[in-house]
């Protein structure tokens, strides 16, 4: 929902309330704080998506205006989320999943290089299980004379992440799509065996640890209910696993990173095609 400013926020952001031009003189209507979407599309998602959201100012006439430099934003739900090191075995910081959508804003400490690409931006990581489903978000806008700062709202409706299709998958995935086979193996096994000084060569540069295997065999993410097609999407863009644990270079930043096949970002119906592919991956 939009918040409305009171003239008093409002001088205190800097904002002139200027008189109408009516025989009265009464004072134009306060404009509104409201949360939207980077893009201008509606508020709305699917699970897996990242969403990029700002706060703006909309005066009564309906003209939207970014808000005064010096202002600051704090998103405050869903709920931030820092990821775990990589190899911890820490209790996930992710939210449990329930009957409404699950969402949060991502800190990767331990991949600076994503820093500017997560700011702002809310993942949804799951549909819930109720019909018309919203995930609430909020956020706190304050600045220098604005004493504990004010509360701002909004609703993300939220569909289920799309079907996979495989056979899409299977090319996003190969030399001719994203190129995902070049750190994982044709059919997401991971890396072979190291090399006889304990390197593992991912992309034909050595490094201290596989790349790991995403498929359909035991214990990879294609491979049973602790994973599905949104966290594989989630994943990709935060860098960070099911679990919450930070995922290291050279894993790309699929947030930011095109297709290098087509110059433009994955979407998450790609991710959920290349999720169906793996999941028909066995060895």
């Amino acid at each position: 929902m939009a918040r409305l400013v009171d003239p008093w926020l409002a001088a205190a952001l800097g904002l002139a309330l200027v008189a109408c031009g009516d025989s009265a003189g009464a004072p134009s209507s306060p404009p509104q704080l409201q949360i939207v979407t980077v893009s201008g599309a509606p508020l709305s998602a699917v699970a897996g998506d990242a969403i990029a959201l700002k706060v703006v100012l909309v005066d009564a006439d309906g003209t939207v205006g970014d808000l005064p430099a010096g202002t600051q934003v704090e998103w405050t739900a869903p709920f931030p989320v820092v990821t775990l090191p990589p190899n911890s075995i820490a209790a996930s910081p992710l939210p449990v999943a329930g009957a409404q959508p699950t969402g949060a804003w991502i800190e990767n400490t331990y991949r600076p290089d994503l820093a500017p690409y997560l700011a702002n931006v809310v993942f949804v990581l799951d549909p819930g299980t109720v019909q018309n489903a919203m995930l609430g978000v909020s956020a706190t806008v304050s600045g220098s004379s604005l004493d504990g700062g004010v509360a701002v709202t909004a609703n993300l409706a939220v569909d289920p992440t799309p079907v996979g299709d495989w056979t899409r998958g299977a090319t996003l995935y190969g030399a001719t799509g994203a190129n995902c086979a070049q750190c994982h193996g044709a059919t997401g096994h991971g890396t072979p065996a190291p090399n006889d000084d304990g390197t593992y060569t991912i992309a034909g540069l050595s490094y201290p640890f596989p790349a790991p295997g995403i498929n359909a065999e035991p214990g990879n993410c294609a491979s049973g209910p602790a994973w599905d097609a949104a966290l594989f999407a989630v994943a990709a863009r935060a860098d960070m696993d099911n679990g919450g644990v930070a995922l290291r270079l050279p894993m790309p930043d699929w947030l930011s990173t095109p297709n290098p096949a087509t110059g433009a970002p994955l979407a998450t119906q790609d991710f959920a095609d290349i999720y169906a592919f793996l999941k028909t991956q066995t060895h």
